[in-house]
């Protein structure tokens, strides 16, 4: 069967950027414009990222058990990870600190540590400006765990061990949420994120054990009437919690999943190759290039009104910027993006070409 040209024989789809870029703008959106979400949830952008990570990390990691040393392949892939995520994170954490960016130098050891999401959870509070961090916290904790059980475990546990890890999810949301603690922090605590990251994990073990020629790009699972279910309840649920309706918590728990199922068909959809309008702007050279730079936007949009507030100070333009929300969180997007781009060149891209050699 052909493939879309786009799918390179590694699997690997310009679209999968394209996605990386829809997930940061939907998670830049709902921080820098709270007051203008709609009752639609664009925080949930995070999630997209769970997914395709827990899709693409997966898919490494299947094609390491046929290496001849396990060992020394799961050690090169914490080498790539570290010179991929560390750089650029302890930068801007280090950043944040020397400039005291409110409630960093009192939490800092928990961000340093990648266990944000424990400290937030705990509290039950955000941390301001910082607050972005959980999400990359999770997926550290994601990355200790995953590769000893899917390198290492028989063939035959690997679908189990999914399903478990998906319903890890719900099951520690649901005790999150009947110990008191309300619905925004259950992604946080340990194992509340396990099943997005279990859904993008599924797609690519389905085109693992099918042995399809292009890793991922044929994977039979989630297929369209799955993910039109799951979308429906999904939709009817995030809407009852719009209209302010109780739902009940046995019930609320679940509602991450069914998103995750949504998010999986993109990932799978973006990887064979979306067609269209979609699938032009997906591949896009700017889309490209917002999603091959979305993790340093990610770390930088939380703190680019400060950069951009302290900008105006310093040129003595302050008095004479206008002021509306609209105005400033499209500043603090620019800035970000132009911060991004400035980290990706100096210290990214480096980072890349060096983990290329490993």
């Amino acid at each position: 069967m052909a493939t879309d040209p786009r799918v390179q024989p590694d699997g690997y789809s310009a679209q999968l950027d394209g996605l990386r870029a829809v997930s940061v703008a939907a998670v830049a959106y709902s921080h820098l414009l709270p007051a203008w979400q709609g009752g639609l949830p664009f925080g949930a952008g995070v999630h997209l990222f769970f997914v395709l990570s827990g899709f693409l990390i997966t898919r490494i990691l299947l094609a390491l058990r046929a290496a001849p040393q396990r060992g020394a392949a799961v050690a090169r892939f914490y080498a790539r990870r570290v010179l991929r995520l560390f750089p650029a994170f302890y930068l801007v954490l280090g950043l944040a600190w020397l400039t005291d960016v409110p409630l960093v130098r009192e939490t800092w050891p928990w961000h340093a540590a990648y266990l944000s999401n424990v400290r937030i959870a705990a509290e039950a509070r955000w941390l301001g400006h910082v607050s972005h961090f959980w999400s990359l916290a999770v997926e550290e904790q994601f990355y200790l765990v995953w590769p000893w059980l899917i390198v290492w475990s028989p063939r035959p546990w690997l679908g189990p061990l999914l399903g478990a890890a998906l319903l890890a999810g719900p099951l520690a949301r649901l005790a999150a949420g009947s110990a008191g603690l309300t619905e925004p922090f259950w992604a946080l605590v340990p194992a509340g994120s396990a099943d997005s990251l279990a859904v993008g994990a599924f797609v690519a073990w389905t085109a693992w054990r099918s042995r399809q020629p292009v890793a991922g790009a044929l994977a039979p699972w989630p297929g369209g009437g799955v993910t039109a279910v799951a979308g429906l309840v999904w939709s009817l649920l995030a809407l009852a919690d719009g209209l302010g309706l109780r739902v009940p918590l046995a019930l609320a728990v679940w509602r991450q999943v069914l998103q995750g199922v949504v998010f999986a068909w993109l990932v799978r959809r973006a990887v064979v190759g979306f067609k269209g309008g979609a699938g032009r702007l997906l591949a896009h050279h700017w889309t490209i290039y917002v999603g091959r730079i979305s993790y340093g936007l990610y770390l930088i949009h939380a703190f680019a009104p400060l950069v951009f507030e302290a900008g105006l100070r310093a040129a003595g333009l302050d008095g004479h910027i206008p002021r509306q929300p609209l105005f400033r969180a499209l500043a603090a997007a620019a800035t970000t993006l132009l911060l991004a781009s400035a980290m990706w060149r100096l210290v990214e891209a480096p980072c890349q070409r060096l983990k290329r050699r490993l």
